[in-house]
């Protein structure tokens, strides 16, 4: 199904003949397969489908955008029929409208039209004359030599499919579990050896830490699927869109081949879902409106993904108008999150707004927008995932959202610090640097603390404070500077413990609790502790 609606997008955009053969070839394969299975209503939608289909690609008929719809309401009949057919109980589906369609379209063609076509694709075919003599028999036949090549390629082909085994994704996910256990097991024995200070022990305790870290990688690897299997079902969903607003788009994927945690895939397909909506209604302008504005009237809308340092950075950018500052400005006061003089908005206070639940700008609740839940979907989700979002906008020209994600979500590298008699754990993915706090490098600027390291100056967030410790007498400390999208911050801690690699345990925060925790871990010496939030703190 995902080939077909591939071909189809690509017919759409005039990419050539032989999109027909690739679609026919899908669509025969459904009805062969659903014949052989029994499942009527497939075999019946998926023949009449690959006559019509038969027509073009012999080219009895035009591919017109009317054909075009035709098919694409031909393929989304068959999907939900395929589907109904892999359910036990799931509620048949009518396809005797679609298939009539079909037919009434392919009766068109007359016998005369037909004649004298050709397939634009056939298998080759061969064959010799009619021949009563043996030895012509026998030459007609492929030699010998011909016949062992044929066998030594099924003997290669045989070997590589043997490579390659299909897992469950189950297994995959209990064998990361264990893992996890594993690496906070590894790290007890650790503190054990240290604390033993036994040459044998240690050593053993080194050698079984590189075998668990061995597994760890491999296993971690096993789980990493390119975000091309997410990104490819959003073409479809992203023309049909597009065409229910009435806006020409030229939809872009780049970056298809990176990597990521299956788990971490599993849960970025909503998020990015509703950013590509919100660019489709809110950002890309109809025709008419490029043409008054001097743009070309298709608008280009792009999907990216690139890696950068231990996350994967996923951007969904357009060319449309931008965001309408002046209008979040004016509808912020409206409800009263912000005050009439307020002075110019910066791209992270335009975001921290239309991210806000219920926020929105438009007055009309329609299917697209209108009720505030799209950008606090994505910003809600991708903190929850200990990742970031950043805005980036310009009127006239155009809008980017960066949603900054962890490769993984079950094992990070975190810096352990200490508040109060409690220990927390922070991400190192944002970590730039460590410092001892010297007062005199504290400073306040409109009544917030400020922290100047090497003469650039950044907000001081003191950990006591978020978490609800009473204040130190002394104003010690220790600083971790972090690199967030808004800019750099720095943290104050009573202390640092370490750092250790952590498996992440997901929990639901209790109701009214701040959003400074994304998952809790086990220490080394088996306490619990909780993994803060870069972004919440900030």
């Amino acid at each position: 199904m995902a080939e077909m609606n591939a071909s189809l997008l690509a017919l759409e955009r005039g990419e050539g003949i032989e999109r027909i053969a690739e679609l026919f070839r899908a669509v025969h394969t459904v009805k062969g397969m659903s014949a052989a299975m029994g499942y009527d209503a497939v075999r019946d939608l998926s023949h009449a489908l690959e006559t019509l289909l038969d027509l073009l690609r012999r080219g009895a008929m035009t591919m017109t955008p009317a054909v075009i719809e035709t098919l694409f309401e031909a393929v989304d009949m068959l999907e939900s029929a395929v589907v109904s057919a892999s359910q036990v109980d799931g509620v048949k589906v009518d396809v005797s409208e679609t298939v009539a369609m079909l037919e009434a379209m392919t009766a068109t063609v007359t016998d005369a039209e037909l004649e004298g076509t050709n397939p634009t694709m056939e298998w080759p075919v061969m064959s010799a004359p009619p021949s009563t003599d043996s030895a012509a028999r026998t030459s007609s036949r492929p030699t010998p030599v011909v016949s062992a090549q044929i066998v030594a390629s099924f003997n290669v082909a045989s070997e590589k499919t043997q490579r390659s085994v299909r897992v469950d994704a189950a297994r995959l996910d209990t064998l990361m579990t264990l893992i996890g256990e594993l690496v906070i097991a590894r790290g007890r024995l650790q503190d054990i050896a240290r604390k033993a200070a036994n040459p044998a022990i240690s050593e053993a305790v080194l050698h079984a830490s590189k075998l668990i870290g061995s597994l760890q990688t491999e296993i971690t690897t096993a789980r990493m699927v390119p975000v091309g299997q997410a990104f490819e079902r959003f073409e479809r969903m992203v023309r049909d869109t597009a065409v229910s607003l009435g806006k020409k788009v030229v939809f872009e994927i780049l970056g298809s081949d990176i990597e990521v945690d299956k788990s971490v895939l599993d849960e970025i397909g909503d998020p990015v879902m509703h950013l590509l909506r919100n660019s489709l209604d809110h950002g890309v302008e109809t025709p008419q409106e490029r043409r008054a504005a001097g743009k070309p009237i298709v608008a280009r809308l792009t999907l990216s993904a690139s890696r950068e340092r231990s996350s994967v950075v996923i951007r969904v950018s357009d060319d449309g108008r931008g965001i309408d500052v002046q209008r979040v400005l004016d509808r912020a006061c409206e409800v009263g999150l912000l005050e009439a003089d307020h002075e110019p908005l910066s791209d992270a206070e335009i975001l921290a707004l239309i991210a806000r639940p219920g926020f929105s700008t438009t007055s009309k609740v329609t299917d697209m927008s209108g009720r505030g839940v799209g950008l606090d979907v994505v910003a809600t989700k991708v903190r929850s995932l200990g990742g970031g979002v950043e805005l980036a906008t310009d009127a006239g020209a155009g809008t980017e959202i960066r949603l900054e994600l962890p490769m993984t979500l079950a094992i990070i590298h975190a810096l352990l610090a200490r508040s109060e008699n409690e220990v927390y754990a922070l991400p190192i993915t944002h970590v730039v640097e460590t410092m001892v706090l010297d007062p005199e490098m504290m400073t306040f600027e409109n009544g917030r603390e400020m922290l100047s390291v090497r003469g650039q100056s950044m907000p001081a967030v003191r950990l006591r404070e978020r978490v609800g410790h009473p204040p130190r007498a002394s104003r010690s400390g220790h600083v971790v500077v972090l690199d967030l999208p808004d800019g750099r911050m720095s943290l104050v801690v009573d202390e640092f413990v370490g750092q250790q690699e952590v498996v992440v345990k997901s929990f639901d925060a209790a109701r009214g609790m701040p959003q400074l925790f994304n998952g809790a871990t086990i220490l080394t010496n088996g306490s619990p502790a909780l993994i803060l939030d870069a972004h919440g703190i900030a």
